[in-house]
């Protein structure tokens, strides 16, 4: 096993990747409180000058130097997938919240960077691959169908919703926003492979 020091933006906007949790992991299963929390955490971290770092946790991963067919590289998450799934939710927010107020260029850059890898074929598009009906809640997610319903449970469509609640044009700058979620995950987070 190697232990690596990393800042947890840089893993997440690793290019031609994707985050797989395997079918043995538990599910996805963070509550509100967990959410307030990370999100607090971001908005603390993001706005005090003398916080320059933050511990957000370990993610322990395994790579079999594996490339799928369109050479995109697999990480299997073995530890991490609640707060890799939860910062998803996050980045998905504004990527609805960019798209709503027609910002492109923040669309785009969310998109391709935290969301998607963008030549992939459509089974390996989502960077963050979960298991069966979380994976259907997050592709509902990102297609953000207005005509289209999700009937099944999914904690991803709980907690989507309430960072939505929390992450509006009225009471943040989307801009300022994504600063300070970049600010946060630009601290250094420790990752076993």
């Amino acid at each position: 096993m190697k232990a690596n020091e990393t800042k947890v933006e840089d893993f997440l906007s690793s290019n031609k990747t994707q985050f797989v949790i395997p079918v043995y992991q538990r599910n996805y299963d963070w509550s509100t409180g967990q959410c307030k929390q990370l999100l607090d955490d971001i908005l603390e971290v993001g706005t005090n000058k003398k916080m320059n770092a933050h511990f957000i946790g370990s993610i322990v991963y395994v790579h079999d130097d594996v490339y799928t067919a369109s050479r995109i590289k697999e990480l299997t998450v073995i530890d991490g997938q609640q707060r890799v799934t939860t910062l998803t939710l996050i980045y998905l927010v504004l990527h609805r919240l960019a798209k709503e107020i027609k910002d492109e260029g923040l669309v785009n850059e969310i998109s391709e960077t935290y969301l998607i890898n963008k030549f992939a074929p459509e089974e390996e598009k989502l960077k963050l691959r979960p298991t069966d009906n979380n994976d259907k809640a997050l592709k509902y997610l990102l297609r953000s169908d207005e005509n289209e319903e999700f009937t099944d449970f999914s904690k991803l469509i709980d907690n989507f919703d309430y960072f939505k609640s929390r992450i509006t044009e009225e009471n943040y700058q989307l801009s300022n926003f994504y600063l300070k979620i970049s600010f946060f995950l630009n601290n250094k987070l420790n990752f076993r492979t």
